[in-house]
């Protein structure tokens, strides 16, 4: 007992004197931009009840490009990208089971504040800094494999119901080209929230004692840009 708490104490020295090097870095602002990539799940719907199990989910990758202002302790980005999206389904009952999937694309505006803490390292050409903040994902378009509007014949529902609200966590890294100049990295896993097409269509199917369930899903962004201090 004496012993483990000598080690808790001894512990918290350790680390509140690693904090205590830590320099807190002066306000700068910087501006930038670059290329992004985004992929991961959607979000879905599903039920398993009594031997009878359905779930259909839609996953997606996205390309393109994003624009970033920076104020050393927060991040505030904006992307505007489209890709592949894939409409998957499983159904399960009396002892089979069906499956099918369908591939369309999408466009989409993505909206992100992180906060972040830089620590400079390598002499200080080096900046690496944790992130953590959220995101909302705005669906422009979707369509399906031939080219055709998912939602034109669909008068309670449109693109934009697939938007989705995010919890973002990750890290970056600054290197510097010189005095102003740098080249930006950062990676930000997320979990979405499931966007209000899934949790309508579930509430519409949901029957007393029998409910479907909707869900959103996790993904991964990653970004590479040059920025400009001022």
């Amino acid at each position: 007992m004496k012993r483990g708490f000598l080690v808790l104490v001894l512990a918290a020295f350790v680390v509140g004197g690693a904090f205590a090097q830590l320099e807190v870095p002066p306000l700068q602002f910087s501006v930038g931009g670059g290329f992004v990539f985004d992929g991961g799940r959607v979000g879905g719907i599903s039920f398993d009840e009594h031997g009878e199990s359905f779930s259909n989910h839609l996953n997606h990758i996205g390309f393109g490009g994003f624009v970033f202002l920076d104020a050393t302790f927060a991040e505030l980005a904006i992307a505007f990208m489209g890709g592949p999206a894939t409409d998957h389904w499983e159904a399960s009952w009396n002892g089979s089971s069906e499956s099918d999937s369908h591939t369309g694309s999408f466009t989409a505006l993505d909206f992100s504040l992180v906060g972040k803490f830089p620590i400079a390292i390598g002499g200080g050409n080096i900046t690496v800094f944790p992130m953590l903040g959220f995101g909302y994902n705005v669906v422009l378009s979707s369509r399906d494999e031939d080219g055709y509007d998912m939602f034109e014949y669909m008068d309670d529902h449109s693109a934009t119901d697939l938007s989705t609200f995010r919890i973002t966590l990750g890290g970056g890294a600054d290197i510097d080209i010189n005095e102003n100049l740098f080249f930006r990295a950062s990676v930000l896993g997320y979990y979405r929230f499931a966007p209000s097409l899934f949790r309508d269509l579930a509430d519409e199917m949901s029957e007393p004692g029998f409910s479907i369930n909707s869900h959103g899903g996790f993904g991964a962004t990653v970004r590479l840009g040059v920025g400009f201090r001022f």
